[in-house]
């Protein structure tokens, strides 16, 4: 499986962002990658959700579509 890369550059960008706004603490690359990549996952599944316009019980399975885009 080939990886994203348009979404893999938005979540080193959202990471670099998120590191510089919290005063470029050494060390912890990987927390705020992982982070920027939760809330890019957050909102792509709720992206889906909305599109298919907010079922009931359907959040689940978004947030296992749009985890498998990402990952």
């Amino acid at each position: 499986m080939q990886k994203n890369t348009e979404v893999a550059e938005l979540i080193r960008r959202t990471a670099y962002f998120l590191w510089e706004q919290d005063g470029r603490p050494e060390g912890r690359a990987f927390d705020y990658w992982v982070k920027a990549k939760e809330m890019h996952l957050s909102r792509l599944a709720y992206d889906k959700w909305l599109a298919e316009g907010t079922p009931v019980g359907r959040d689940t399975s978004h947030w296992q579509d749009a985890a498998g885009e990402i990952d």
